[in-house]
């Protein structure tokens, strides 16, 4: 893994930077944040062994880099940047080391302090979700299991603060709530130093889905909130959950909106025919994979709702959604 790097704000704030491999393809950076008094880490990784083993040595290799009296024992607050298990999972983990209270938005504490009752609810609906979609029984019961895989290891852990916009939460940090990704996103100012965790991603165009599975998600939420983000003024550099630092944030917010405009005329060309959702999926993605497939389904779903919501697409097939209890709606350019 890379070595670990030092950001200073405008401030003199510091805030130090580690990679860890949270799932075989997928890296997180960790962030800690120090101003001589205050310690605050910023997500935590999967609490996968490979992960937490990973944050651990990030840490000391932050202390033993930069010559900083660093421990995971000196965190004084940690805050998550939302409700993905990426970001929080190795919550269980730091708990040995450290009670520091823990912080998150509202609209995704329940998934930090009650997991398992979460999980329940959020595979129903996702289960729901694919049957509509078009997928097959017995696909869909593969992708069950691929979904709640690795969600056995975490443990509901209870979060003691809110992190609210408009409140300056700990070390006076600015706290932006941009719901999309996940209903909870937050972006976090450091000075002129903007965290933007998966709302503004330096190569990738952040994982959507839809509304339908998860409030307070969707496409729409997502592009409102990045225009928000775009006129926070002063931000020198921002610094995202996965990838490389990034010096125009703004810039590359405008190339996301471009790459969700052209994904979804993509759309609208694919469904001159009446198309299911699984169909416009593969017609998008190709053939993918495992947990990939999952993946796709939800992001096609979440531009096909978004199209729907705003009547470019239409139900083809409305005497069978009338008369079929599940039915798999067939989606045509209006």
């Amino acid at each position: 893994m890379k070595a670990p790097r030092k950001f200073t704000t405008e401030a003199g704030r510091i805030i130090y930077s580690f990679p860890v491999q949270s799932f075989p393809n997928l890296v997180n950076n960790i962030y800690l944040i120090s101003d001589g008094d205050l310690l605050i880490l910023v997500d935590c990784g999967s609490g996968f062994a490979e992960a937490n083993d990973q944050l651990l040595a990030g840490v000391t290799a932050v202390s033993h880099q930069f010559n900083e009296a660093i421990s995971l024992e000196a965190v004084t607050h940690i805050l998550i940047t939302h409700g993905h298990i990426d970001h929080f999972g190795g919550l269980p983990f730091v708990r040995q080391f450290t009670s520091a209270p823990v912080g998150v938005h509202v609209l995704d504490r329940r998934v930090l302090s009650n997991f398992e009752e979460r999980s329940i609810f959020s595979s129903s609906r996702l289960d729901t979700f694919l049957e509509g979609a078009g997928v097959s029984t017995e696909r869909r019961q593969q992708l069950m299991q691929v979904y709640l895989f690795g969600k056995q290891y975490y443990k509901s852990t209870p979060v003691q603060f809110l992190l609210e916009e408009g409140k300056p939460t700990v070390g006076g940090i600015e706290v932006f709530h941009v719901p999309g990704h996940c209903p909870g996103q937050v972006c976090l100012l450091v000075d002129d130093v903007m965290l933007t965790a998966d709302h503004v991603l330096s190569r990738i165009t952040p994982h959507q889905a839809p509304e339908s599975i998860t409030n307070n998600m969707g496409l729409g939420h997502y592009l409102d909130s990045l225009t928000k983000i775009s006129k926070v003024p002063g931000v020198r550099l921002a610094l995202g959950g996965h990838e490389e630092s990034m010096g125009d944030m703004v810039g590359r917010i405008q190339a996301i909106k471009i790459a969700h405009d052209d994904r979804l005329n993509k759309i609208l060309e694919i469904c001159t025919e009446p198309k299911s959702l699984a169909e416009i999926s593969r017609d998008l993605f190709g053939r993918v994979e495992s947990y990939h497939v999952l993946l796709a389904l939800e992001e096609a779903g979440a531009h096909v709702e978004y199209l729907y919501q705003r009547g470019e697409l239409i139900a083809a097939n409305l005497d069978e959604i009338q008369k079929t209890y599940h039915p798999v709606v067939q989606y045509q350019k209006a």
